[in-house]
């Protein structure tokens, strides 16, 4: 029994890594003939397994919030009004953000790096650059001018259409790389920027010190119970 609920566990933990992979890295070069599905289910993917991993708080405030997000989501992809995915994003974003520090306090209580702690780390980096991407996208949809982002992109009627540039600016900048082919032009966007690149090296510090501050406190117990 305790064998079959750490696997089912483990598959939620799983399914969530594999869907912010899906929304960051397999999605945004899709045909863009496709249209707004597939983000609208990797979307559904990480609701259903960020629930899972945060019900234990019993908090139907973020009940209530998973189903808003849903509801939004999938009401913007049939009435297609800015306004409403606006308002989705705004619903989306609050939710990934709960996600990440639930993932972060599940790390930090874990006495040892296991494998749940692995997928955690994983899961928050790349939802974190999601995050970003997705209030890149929005910024560039409001205010074409704040991004040197070609004319033909900018034409776009929503922000599924900036979703390749954004993902791509808000993970380069967010891992610090800072290729400088897409640049930010007005003092807002700049600061986005160096947030974005402040907070991809504090996340990635503090897992890694947390990671390895475990890793060798393991040690040192196996090293004493011997």
């Amino acid at each position: 029994m305790k064998k079959a609920l750490l696997n089912t566990i483990f598959a939620w933990d799983s399914l969530l890594v594999l869907s912010v992979f899906l929304c960051a890295f397999v999605i945004p070069v899709l045909p863009p003939s496709w249209g707004k599905p597939p983000l609208r289910i990797g979307f559904t993917l990480i609701f259903l397994s960020g629930v899972f991993i945060i019900k234990g708080k019993k908090n139907l405030m973020i009940l209530y919030l998973v189903l808003a997000a849903f509801a939004m989501e999938w009401v913007s992809q049939v009435l297609d009004l800015d306004y409403i995915a606006d308002i989705s994003r705004a619903l989306n974003i609050v939710f990934f953000y709960i996600v990440i520090i639930s993932l972060f306090r599940e790390m930090a209580r874990s006495k040892i790096v296991t494998a749940r702690v692995v997928l955690f780390s994983i899961s928050g980096y790349i939802l974190m650059g999601i995050i970003y991407s997705m209030l890149i996208a929005a910024i560039i949809q409001h205010d074409p001018d704040a991004f040197n982002i070609v004319h033909e992109v900018k034409t776009g009627s929503n922000a599924t259409a900036y979703l390749s540039e954004s993902m791509y600016f808000g993970f380069v900048t967010l891992a610090s790389l800072g290729y400088g082919d897409i640049l930010p032009l007005k003092p807002y966007t700049r600061s986005l920027s160096t947030l974005i690149t402040i907070s991809g090296q504090l996340y990635v510090a503090t897992v890694i010190g947390m990671m390895i501050g475990k890793y060798v406190s393991g040690n040192d117990k196996k090293e004493v119970d011997k």
